[in-house]
Order: C-alpha cells, then sequence, then structure tokens
C-alpha cells in the first residue's frame, strides 16, 4: 500500500540510503534511524505502519528493540520485519519469539523485500484483492554509483586495516562487524563474491579458536576483490 510509513533501522549508512531508495521508488514513506536507541526514540514522536529492522546492531540489538515495541500498548500494532545474515532454523525461531512478524535472511533481494512488505500490510488492512506489483523503476544511475563507490571505497580501507593487525592486537569485534555488515551490502549492491567471503570470514571469526591462516586467506580475497571492483 503506498504511502505508508516505513522505519528502516540499520547501523550500515549505505544500506540506510539503498533501502531508502527502494522504498521510495516504490511510493512509500521513509524514517531511518542509524541504531535501535535513535530508533525508539523516534518511535516516540512517529506511528509507522512497519520497522524493517537489522538485528545485529552495537548495543542494543533488533530482538530487544522489538521486544520493547511489541511491549509498549501505543506501538504493539505497528509490524517488525527482521532483516538478518543468520539462516539457521533456531535463530529464525529467536525472531519470531521476539515479536518479528517475519524475516528476511540477507542478502536481500529488492523484489523480495518489496513482496514482503506489501504481503504484511495488504494483511494488516484486511486483506481484500491482492494488488498488482508493478515494475519497479531502476534506482538513477548516478546514485546507484555514489553507493557502490562509498561501499568499495571503505571496504578497501577497512580489509587493509585488518590485514595490518593480524600479526597482533586484532580487533575481532570490529572485524565481525564489518563483515556481518559487507555480507548485507556487498549482496544488495550486487557483489556476490564480497558478499560470500564476508560470510565465511564471518563464520571464521566466530569460532573458537579462530583459524588464522584460513583468516588471512580470506581477507586477502576480500581485499582482492574491493580493489578489482573498485578499479572497474
Amino acid at each position: 500500500m503506498a504511502g505508508e510509513l516505513i522505519l528502516i533501522v540499520d547501523d550500515t549508512p549505505v544500506n540506510l540510503k539503498l533501502v531508502g531508495l527502494w522504498l521510495a521508488n516504490e511510493g512509500y514513506q521513509t524514517l531511518t534511524a542509524g541504531s535501535a536507541e535513535d530508533a525508539l526514540e523516534i518511535l516516540g514522536r512517529q506511528h509507522p505502519a512497519l520497522v524493517l529492522a537489522d538485528l545485529k546492531m552495537p548495543g542494543m540489538d533488533g530482538l530487544e528493540m522489538t521486544r520493547r515495541i511489541k511491549g509498549a500498548a501505543d506501538n504493539a500494532d505497528i509490524g517488525v520485519i527482521a532483516l538478518t545474515a543468520s539462516d539457521s532454523r533456531a535463530d529464525l525461531q529467536r525472531t519470531l519469539e521476539a515479536g518479528c512478524d517475519g524475516y528476511l535472511t540477507k542478502p536481500i533481494a529488492r523484489p523480495a523485500l518489496m513482496a514482503r512488505i506489501r504481503e504484511f500490510l495488504e494483511g494488516r488492512a484486511g486483506g481484500g484483492s491482492r494488488t498488482v506489483a508493478a515494475v519497479p523503476a531502476p534506482i538513477p544511475a548516478a546514485q546507484m554509483r555514489a553507493l557502490r563507490r562509498r561501499f568499495l571505497d571503505e571496504g578497501v580501507e577497512g580489509v587493509r586495516e585488518f590485514m595490518a593487525k593480524l600479526e597482533g592486537g586484532f580487533p575481532t569485534d570490529e572485524a565481525a562487524r564489518s563483515m556481518h555488515q559487507w555480507i548485507g551490502t556487498g549482496g544488495m549492491l550486487g557483489y556476490a563474491a564480497i558478499s560470500r567471503l564476508a560470510a565465511e570470514a564471518e563464520a571464521v571469526l566466530a569460532a573458537r579458536p579462530a583459524d588464522n591462516a584460513r583468516l588471512r586467506e580470506l581477507l586477502g580475497e576480500l581485499a582482492a576483490e574491493f580493489e578489482d571492483s573498485a578499479g572497474e
């Protein structure tokens, strides 16, 4: 239902911008928040129909944010769709137990996201005849180029910093957050190899003890992918 207000919550600026462009292109109104805390503050002033919530964020995560949204009488009718890089059955069950009305696994595909949004909003309105989705217009090329350039430039710098710290004092938590972001953003922007390598690196970082040799190998492959893509 075009015209509905949707809040996008993600700690990755490129994701906020890209999903915001997708939604605006479909006729939705949007609000954005870079953290769960900011989102809850916005919900004290605004009442969107739906929240798109990244689950893995610094500070309060998306599950706790959802519990607070659903636990507030004034906001209990707001829908929450979780955006998660995990496809494990246990993790997806936790999203539903927290009160999410649905979920999508990253990297998010634009058609799947729009279909899920329409499904929720039509159900919220009481069903009836389903609308036929129009073919979405492409995002303006200049805006997509700017988003891709920002993602690649930040990725080149980030992976170089991680490689330089492999010999000691490696920032495991920071690297895991970056890998999580690269999984989703890389996939949404069309960099499937970056998304795949980041997912492998995230899994290595989650293991205890981490396989440092494999991590070094993956960071090298990520560096090559970022640099090759940036040079195209």
